[in-house]
């Protein structure tokens, strides 16, 4: 649909910005058409200066806060929220219209509880000049050095509070403080770098955040690192601009939104059926080069199915509207080409493909089509995501009952 941008002068120039400002995502935010701008497959939030747009994925409710919740709903079963935020009150309201007020509420709860403990502490490596030895003498610098200096020039790993781990909580607890609209959340933010003063403010680079291991003693520092991943690809001031212009932007696709949830869904759906689903199987390559035995072209599908430890199903998620014309719907041939790779190399004969559900599509849609020559098909499934994590009991439980029916249908083997 079109983003609504304020009536001015400057208003492609607007739109620039935040084509700009979006174009290094893994996917098209916004393309201009035609004089409007549009929003592709991406939800989430983008500022330039004081204007914040919220950009939601599309239902078909007739309520006005249905976008809202279906985005705080996707969030919260892919793992970004751990709240439903749904409540009549001014509050939760006001978060169905601007969600990621609702995930700044929790990363900055879960930095307070993080620092109870203090701040978490690593071994750093760090290369100086000491008087005394210590770690490791750098003896190739030492050779061509001057004989009447007295230092050593050491690499060593001393337990140390200024670590890249803390330094990517900090960046983080900066960039929220200056974009959140909450007073309540700028006040925790406050007393977390507060906290944090001793400890070095730096921009994480993506490389830098994705290069963090943690510990079994760090693991609640994880969803704060992708919220940090999320946030910091985005947050850059434009160069163009300064002060109150400055653009950052918080977006998830829709596709990864939409495969999350279903891995929560799908697992509590085979739950006593005596199947069991897989999302981080090992890949296999579908071919290999024989000078150095090393597999080329990896295949992972997003769910695999296994009966008594053998594969019997392949699926995978696909944030697509399907078509009610079409010879496959309007499917593209890449997605098709994958999935028989997928059916040949891991040696199944059911493959299921999940799509959002369309308006044209009764309940319980699908649509299966067989592999040419083989005893192989495809299912092409309508899932009602909406109703499936929705926070209404008497929707979300006929919606569950459903989604689990069908599935054993698919996947059990004859």
């Amino acid at each position: 649909m079109p983003v609504p941008l304020p009536e001015a002068p400057e208003r492609r120039a607007l739109a620039e910005r935040i084509l700009r400002k979006t174009e290094n995502g893994p996917s098209p935010a916004f393309r201009w058409k035609r004089g409007k701008l549009y929003a592709g497959e991406m939800a989430g939030c983008i500022q330039i200066g004081d204007l914040r747009i919220n950009v939601l994925p599309k239902t078909d409710a007739q309520d006005e806060n249905s976008d809202g919740r279906f985005l705080l709903s996707l969030l919260r079963y892919a793992g970004y929220l751990k709240q439903t935020h749904i409540a009549d009150t001014a509050d939760v309201e006001t978060s169905m219209r601007d969600p990621l007020e609702a995930v700044i509420s929790e990363v900055a709860a879960e930095m307070t509880q993080g620092l109870l403990g203090g701040i978490p502490k690593r071994y750093e490596l760090r290369q100086e000049d000491s008087l005394s030895p210590r770690g490791r003498i750098d003896f190739n610098l030492l050779s061509r050095r001057l004989p009447s200096r007295v230092d050593l020039p050491i690499s060593h790993a001393p337990l140390s509070v200024d670590n890249i781990l803390a330094q990517c909580i900090k960046a983080l607890a900066i960039v929220l403080q200056r974009i959140t609209r909450s007073e309540k959340n700028r006040q925790a933010f406050a007393a977390v770098l507060m906290q944090l003063a001793g400890v070095r403010s730096i921009r994480p680079t993506l490389t830098m955040i994705d290069g963090i291991s943690l510990s079994r003693y760090e693991t609640h520092w994880t969803r704060s690192l992708a919220i940090a991943r999320l946030v910091l690809a985005g947050q850059a001031p434009d160069p163009t601009h300064s002060g109150k212009s400055a653009a950052f932007s918080i977006l998830f696709p829709l596709h990864h939104l939409f495969e999350r949830s279903l891995r929560r869904l799908i697992a509590e759906a085979m739950q006593g059926s005596g199947i069991a689903v897989d999302h981080r199987s090992r890949p296999l390559h579908l071919y290999e080069d024989p000078a150095t035995s090393q597999g080329i072209l990896r295949l992972r599908p997003d769910y695999i199915f296994t009966t008594d430890g053998e594969s019997t199903a392949v699926a995978d998620a696909k944030w697509k509207r399907a078509t009610e014309e079409g010879k496959v719907n309007g499917i593209e041939r890449e997605d098709l080409y994958q999935i028989h790779a997928y059916l040949t190399r891991f040696n199944v004969k059911r493959a299921v493909v999940f799509l959002p559900i369309a308006p044209w599509m009764g309940a319980g849609w699908r649509r299966t089509i067989n592999v040419m020559g083989g005893a192989q098909n495809v299912t092409l499934l309508g899932t009602d995501i909406a109703g499936l994590i929705d926070h209404n009991n008497a929707t979300r439980e006929p919606a569950r009952a459903a989604f689990k029916k069908d599935l054993v249908e698919l996947i059990q083997p004859p």
